[in-house]
């Protein structure tokens, strides 16, 4: 069933959903990935496996209920903050993803590799289209339009600002990140715990295809970029990547704790704090891996997702 031809339930009537597909998903493709997709929405084939890679684009319609876009995460608001602050970041990054990989491609020697892009195309412009839908829901409380654009001129300037291979570096960093993130989250279902299950399945969804292209845009990056100081210009983008997205998550979470009139309860804020730092506190397991980044010799695939892929893999094909 392709998706002009689903239901659209909770999250908005036939028309709306078929205007988020083609600003969301085609629109990427048709700008930024040229010969990389047909000019439909990808049916049930795009569940297989694109050919020379073990990565598998799922197009998923989660039909998110906007009523819960506040409290989807254990009837918190607080806790729910940082996933919603996290969905806010994803339409203008990963199209920024895209688009510094697309840059390089023609670059790009060898067949596993091409077939690897290709594939990281396919699964980030779903993700795009998901949080949009999403993001959407958000906008019932919160200007989540006005934070993606602020994040999406950011990106802009960054592309104008940084030497020519710099979004490819800052892509890099960033996928680094989403990558041991999701890694956590695929480990522990205390992320998870009392959720409400269409956020959930788009949250297990997102980490699990996060976790399978998670080196791709490093093999891009490695194929392409040269230099004895490359693997130190890689690791100083990173800071600076790092600087940027923690700023970025902080106002998103101000922005939502405001719009919710939690801004100003310091029991609130606590309970935000105590979910991303304490426990389960995502944020703070995740440092191990995140500092391994900066060795000269870090690759993606270092860190081993193997049981916890073929695991959410059964699951997720379940919901086919």
């Amino acid at each position: 069933m392709n998706v002009a031809e689903r239901g659209f339930g909770a999250s908005g009537c036939a028309g709306a959903r078929l205007d988020l597909v083609e600003t969301g998903f085609l629109a990427i493709y048709k700008s930024l990935s040229s010969g990389y997709t047909v000019g439909m929405p990808m049916s049930s084939a795009s569940l297989d496996p694109v050919p020379g890679t073990a990565i598998t684009p799922r197009d998923v319609d989660f039909e998110l209920d906007p009523s819960r876009a506040r409290d989807w995460l254990d009837g918190s608001p607080e806790k729910t903050v940082f996933p919603n602050a996290l969905s806010i970041m994803f339409p203008p990054g990963e199209r920024f993803f895209i688009a510094s990989v697309l840059a390089n491609r023609d670059r790009i020697l060898d067949p596993k590799l091409k077939a690897e892009v290709k594939a990281f195309c396919r699964q980030e412009a779903y993700h795009t289209r998901e949080h949009v839908a999403y993001n959407r829901a958000l906008n019932s409380f919160v200007d989540a339009d006005e934070l993606e654009r602020d994040l999406t001129q950011h990106l802009e300037w960054v592309k104008k600002t940084l030497p020519a291979d710099g979004p490819l570096m800052a892509t890099c960093a960033l996928e680094h990140f989403t990558a041991i993130m999701a890694h956590e989250l695929l480990l522990d279902p205390a992320y998870q715990r009392n959720a409400e299950p269409a956020y959930a399945r788009l949250w297990t969804w997102h980490a699990l295809e996060e976790c399978e292209h998670k080196a791709v845009a490093f093999d891009v990056f490695r194929a392409t970029v040269s230099g004895r100081n490359r693997e130190w210009r890689r690791g100083l983008v990173m800071w600076l990547t790092t600087v940027t997205f923690l700023r970025f998550i902080a106002k998103h979470c101000f922005a939502l704790m405001r719009a919710q009139r939690l801004a100003h309860k310091p029991g609130s804020w606590a309970k935000l704090l105590w979910y991303v730092f304490g426990y389960p506190g995502m944020m703070r397991r995740i440092v191990p891996a995140y500092l391994k980044y900066y060795s000269p010799r870090f690759h993606p695939n270092d860190l081993d997702d193997s049981n916890a892929l073929a695991r959410t893999r059964a699951l997720v094909a379940a919901w086919q």
